[in-house]
């Protein structure tokens, strides 16, 4: 069973419903969304638990970064933190 998340058009208001449907009817009932324009079906999510703890993992380091528990680098600051850890265990 694949969980399917899609969005749907409610008079300028968008609801959100979750199908839970069998592997043999996902590619027609897939097709049958695509029949819809844009304006009534926003968004197919395409939901399985590898992207549920993805998803769960990137709104936890989200969170660290808002808290301020987490900095970013550039490219540039990164590289240099690495040589100086490299230069330390060279000899």
């Amino acid at each position: 069973m694949n969980n399917s998340k899609f969005v749907f058009n409610n008079n300028a208001t968008m609801a959100t419903i979750t199908l839970r449907v069998n592997d043999n009817a996902l590619e027609e009932v897939l097709e049958l969304l695509s029949r819809f324009g844009k304006a009534t079906v926003e968004e197919v999510v395409q939901e399985d638990q590898a992207f549920l703890a993805q998803r769960r993992y990137l709104h936890e380091q989200e969170a660290l970064f808002k808290r301020g528990e987490m900095k970013t680098y550039t490219i540039d600051e990164a590289d240099a933190m690495l040589e100086k850890v490299i230069r330390e265990y060279e000899d």
